[in-house]
C-alpha cells in the first residue's frame, strides 16, 4: 500500500503557501499549538449498548481491544456512515467502539464544530434562497481539490490527541476524512476509510489507509486522479445491517402492498442542515388534497430539528390536515412495531405523521428504523441515496450530490433530481398512481441485492478485520 503523504501527489507554490497561512491562523484562532492529552474511555452507546462511546470526562472504561468506527457529528451523513460500520460489527459479534471527534471537551473539537455551523449555514441558505447563493455553495462543495487535502493531513498531525492511549492495534474505520487522516498521523496498523458520495474530490481521501468506494465510476475517477491502485477498492453502499440484510424481503413485501393497492407510505428525511424546510412546507401546499383524500401516508422525520418540526406542524394546521405527533425513541418504536412490511394490512388513521426527536443519535437513525417500514423515500441525493427503497430525490444541497442520484438511477431505483416541489408531486402522482415503475424500482433493489451492492459497510468491517 502507498504510504506517501499524499500519494505521491503535489501542490502548487501558491496553494502550498496559502495552506500555511490558514492553517497557522486557525492554529492561533483556537490555541491549538498547545494542548493537554486527552484522557479517553468508553460508555455504551444509547442507541446500541453494545458499542463503546468513546468520551473524554473520565467515566466509563478504558478503550480495549476490538474495531473503531470514526466519524463526526457534522450533518447526519457521515454518522450515518459509522452506523452502517458499527451496526454491521455487532451483528457480527465484533467489540466495536464509536469514535465521534465532536465528543470532546478540547479545542480541537471546538474548531471543527464550528467549521460545522458555517457548513450548515450555508447549506441552509443555499436551498432556500437559490440563485447565485446557491451556484457559489455548488461550487464551493465541488470543488475540494490537492490543496484541501494538504491542508486536512497537516491539519490531522495536530489532532492526534483526540486518539491518545487508544492501541494502535486496533482496527479503525473512518466515515470521514479527517477522522481516518487522524488514524494514519497517529501510527494506526490498519486504517480503512469510507468515501462518501459519489463525485470524487482528492479532499475526501485518506493517504495511506485502504480508501473504499460506493461504485466503479468513483473508483475510475479516483484512479485517472492519480490515486494508487492499491489505495482503492469498490466495496459498494454504506448500509446499516437492518435494512441490507433485509433489502430482499422487504422489496417483496412493498411489492405485495403494490398489489392490494394500499396506501403508499412515503418516508420524507429532514437531513442535518435542516436544509429542506422551505421545499417541505411549499410541497404539504401541493400534497393537501391527496392527504386529505387518504391517498397516500406521508411520515416526515424532522431529526432534532425543533423549529423546522414546530412550522411543519403550525402548517399542517393552517392547511387543517390532521396529522400524529410523534416525539422520542419509543414512541417511534411503537410506530414501527404496528406497520411492519410483513403484516401485509392497510393501517388506517391520520395521513400525516411528524417525527421529532431531543437526541442526535436517535434523530437519524429514526430514518433507518422507518424506511423499514416505509414503501418510498423522499430525500435530497444524500447518503440515503445509497439505500435499498424507491426513492423519490428532492433538491440537492451541494453540487457534489448530484452524481449520487446518477447512481441511484443507473441502478433503477430512484428518480432524478426534482428541484421544484410541483415535480415531487408528479413523482408520487406517478407512484401512485402507475404502479408498473414502484414495482420495477423494488425488482432493480431485489437484483442490486443480490449482487451485494449495498453489502459495502459489510466488505468494510471484513476487511478491517481480516
Amino acid at each position: 500500500m502507498n504510504k506517501e503523504k499524499l500519494f505521491g501527489l503535489e501542490t502548487g507554490f501558491i496553494s502550498t503557501n496559502f495552506i500555511q497561512i490558514l492553517k497557522n491562523f486557525i492554529f492561533l484562532k483556537y490555541g491549538l499549538y498547545e494542548y493537554t492529552p486527552l484522557k479517553l474511555t468508553s460508555v455504551p452507546l444509547s442507541i446500541l449498548p453494545e458499542v463503546g462511546m468513546i468520551t473524554s470526562d473520565g467515566k466509563g472504561t478504558n478503550v480495549g481491544k476490538g474495531l473503531i468506527s470514526g466519524t463526526v457529528r457534522m450533518g447526519y451523513g457521515h454518522h450515518r456512515m459509522a452506523y452502517a460500520i458499527y451496526t454491521w460489527s455487532v451483528a457480527k459479534k465484533i467489540n466495536t467502539y464509536l469514535h465521534d471527534i465532536l465528543a470532546f471537551n478540547c479545542n480541537e473539537s471546538v474548531a471543527i464544530k464550528d467549521i460545522d455551523g458555517l457548513y450548515s449555514q450555508m447549506s441552509r441558505a443555499s436551498s432556500e434562497m437559490g440563485g447565485m447563493i446557491e451556484w457559489l455553495w455548488g461550487q464551493i462543495t465541488s470543488g475540494g481539490g490537492i490543496g484541501s487535502l494538504q491542508f486536512s493531513v497537516e491539519l490531522s498531525e495536530r489532532y492526534v490527541n483526540l486518539l491518545n492511549d487508544i492501541p494502535r492495534t486496533n482496527p479503525y474505520i473512518s466515515s470521514y476524512p479527517l477522522n481516518g487522516q487522524i488514524a494514519v498521523a497517529s501510527g494506526f496498523e490498519k486504517v480503512v476509510h469510507l468515501i462518501p458520495d459519489n463525485y470524487p474530490q482528492h479532499y475526501l481521501l485518506v493517504p495511506g489507509a485502504m480508501n473504499l468506494v460506493q461504485s466503479p465510476a468513483s473508483y475510475i475517477k479516483f484512479i485517472e486522479m492519480g490515486v494508487p491502485k492499491e489505495n482503492l477498492h469498490v466495496a459498494g453502499h454504506w448500509v446499516s445491517h437492518k435494512i441490507a440484510a433485509n433489502a430482499i424481503e422487504h422489496s417483496n413485501y412493498r411489492n405485495e402492498r403494490a398489489a392490494k393497492k394500499f396506501r403508499k407510505r412515503i418516508l420524507l428525511a429532514i437531513g442535518g442542515a435542516g436544509a429542506q424546510r422551505n421545499y417541505t412546507l411549499e410541497l404539504l401546499e401541493k400534497l393537501k388534497e391527496k392527504l386529505l383524500a387518504k391517498k397516500i401516508f406521508l411520515w416526515i422525520n424532522t431529526g432534532d430539528h425543533k423549529k423546522i418540526s414546530e412550522d411543519i406542524k403550525l402548517k399542517l394546521t393552517q392547511l387543517e390536515i390532521p396529522f400524529d405527533d410523534i416525539s422520542g425513541r419509543e414512541a417511534l418504536l411503537k410506530f414501527t412495531s404496528q406497520r411492519e412490511l410483513s403484516n401485509l394490512n392497510e393501517i388506517e388513521g391520520n395521513s400525516v405523521s411528524v417525527f421529532h426527536f431531543e437526541n442526535y443519535f436517535e434523530a437519524f437513525t429514526a430514518t433507518d428504523e422507518l424506511i423499514c417500514v416505509s414503501d418510498i423515500l423522499m430525500t435530497k441525493p444524500s447518503e440515503l441515496a445509497f439505500f435499498p427503497i424507491p426513492k423519490i430525490f428532492i433538491r440537492r444541497v451541494g453540487d457534489h450530490e448530484a452524481a449520487s442520484a446518477f447512481r441511484s438511477m443507473e441502478l433503477g431505483e430512484g428518480t432524478m433530481e426534482c428541484r421544484e416541489p410541483h415535480h415531487a408531486l408528479e413523482m408520487i402522482k406517478l407512484f401512485s398512481d402507475a404502479e408498473g415503475i414502484f414495482v420495477r424500482m423494488n425488482e432493480c433493489i431485489i437484483r442490486n441485492s443480490r449482487e451485494g451492492i449495498y453489502d459495502g459497510a459489510r466488505v468494510a468491517v471484513e476487511m478491517a478485520n481480516s
